[in-house]
């Protein structure tokens, strides 16, 4: 697995002076005008994520059923078979959400290293997929990423909303510059809380994206993905001040 660190690829330091104005607008307009001249091929890799979501959705329908059948058991007889069903039926279930889980988050993967890379002028492909290159930093981060929310959900709830805010960048960080666990979190930390009046505005705007993305059975998400990610990219690419081709 590739995973050093390219010399020389560290975050950008801010300039010295008052701070850039972030234009979200122009943010927005890149995005879909990089999406419509690459839709094919952006289409086909969010098209790997959506069938993912699709199966996954198919392999636990089973867990769903039984838990609708049983919710209103009528004899003792009915609650036994419930409960072994249930067990037998959530282990399957949770075995199959977990593998499939992990094949979506690959798969998504590829979405936004084909986004960074777009933000250099470089045509998304299907190589971006199966490249493994600080593949095994990214999924640390996430693991990191998503038990410090989750503590902060069970805190409080607010510091969980915190945490996923400030460390939403991170995962770009080590896809386009190769920085370990802790220099994606301090320089996610470090862009957001520096602009947090955009950085709200992107994170708004990027969850009303991805609840639209699960309408008509998860179809949208063929454009919402890459659209979300792209979005990102840019904001990313200005939070840094660096140039978007």
């Amino acid at each position: 697995m590739a995973d050093q660190t390219p010399p020389g690829n560290l975050p950008v330091p801010p300039p010295e002076g008052g701070a850039p104005r972030i234009d979200i607008g122009a943010a927005i307009s890149w995005a879909f005008d990089r999406f419509k001249s690459n839709a094919a091929a952006f289409v086909g890799l969010a098209a790997v994520v959506t069938v993912i979501y699709v199966l996954q959705n198919v392999g636990t329908r089973s867990l769903q059923n039984i838990v609708v059948d049983c919710s209103n058991p009528d004899s003792p007889g009915q609650v036994n078979a419930c409960t072994a069903a249930l067990g037998l039926s959530a282990i399957a279930a949770i075995v199959i959400s977990l593998a499939f889980a992990l094949l979506a988050f690959i798969a998504q993967i590829g979405v936004q290293r084909a986004a960074i890379r777009s933000t250099q002028g470089v045509p998304p492909t299907f190589s971006e997929m199966f490249t493994t290159q600080y593949l095994g930093r990214y999924i640390l981060y996430m693991i990191v990423f998503a038990i410090l929310g989750t503590v902060g959900l069970i805190l409080c709830i607010l510091p969980g909303l915190i945490v996923f805010f400030l460390l939403q960048l991170g995962p770009y960080y080590i896809l386009d510059k190769g920085l370990s666990v802790g220099e994606a979190i301090k320089a996610s930390y470090t862009a957001v809380s520096k602009n947090v009046g955009p950085a709200l505005m992107m994170t708004i705007l990027n969850v009303l994206v991805q609840l639209l993305g699960g309408l008509f059975f998860g179809l949208l998400t063929l454009v919402t993905l890459p659209f979300a990610a792209l979005f990102t990219a840019h904001m990313y690419r200005q939070f840094n001040r660096e140039p978007v081709v």
